[in-house]
């Protein structure tokens, strides 16, 4: 390889079962944060067989000691996370612009309720193109580093970017892309 190209790090496409999983498994962090009895969740997870899909990092949300104040709320923000996943298996026709928090009964309406069936949400769930996933991470990327520049050198953040929003949403396409095939509670968000 020239010293010139950029080296472009291991790609790991994530299959739509993956997809669907990472998705389910989110709506039910989502849900805890909110309130949902944590048993509950873990019943609903268990019985569509989606428990050995949570993370160590949910695993400690869900079946550890009292969650902290601390797990609850980076549990909500996992919203963030969930609405490049939900674009991905085609329920959103675009990602909203990263400029406000997201709309939570848009993303309820779009998955099934916690404690219901989610066979007919997984048979229909189909997954966008390879191609359309990264043009979507290759934005994010580009709109993550000008709010990183910004607060390096002290400028406003532009275009009313909410760092939250856009952080969770890289993270998640990070993830949606496979990039350095890393597993969900290690992603990272380079820029």
């Amino acid at each position: 390889m020239n010293s010139d190209e950029e080296e472009i790090p291991p790609f790991k496409e994530r299959t739509l079962g993956d997809v669907v999983k990472r998705c389910l498994v989110l709506y039910g962090v989502l849900g805890a944060g909110h309130g949902v009895p944590r048993s509950d969740v873990i019943e609903w997870l268990t019985r569509e067989s989606l428990l050995d899909s949570i993370s160590p990092q949910e695993h400690l949300l869900l079946l550890g000691s009292t969650p902290t104040q601390q797990q609850l709320t980076n549990a909500t923000w996992r919203a963030e996370a969930l609405v490049p996943i939900i674009w991905a298996l085609n329920l959103f026709e675009a990602i909203p612009e990263p400029t406000r928090l997201c709309d939570l009964e848009l993303i309820q309406k779009n998955i099934p309720e916690i404690g219901s069936s989610t066979a007919s949400f997984v048979s229909e769930a189909r997954l966008r193109s390879a191609d359309q996933i990264a043009d979507a991470n290759h934005e994010i990327y580009h709109i993550h580093w000008s709010v990183r520049d910004a607060r390096l050198f002290g400028r406003p953040i532009p275009n009313s970017l909410v760092p939250g929003v856009v952080q969770e949403r890289h993270y998640a396409l990070n993830w949606l892309i496979g990039y350095l095939d890393q597993d969900w509670d290690d992603v990272t968000t380079d820029t």
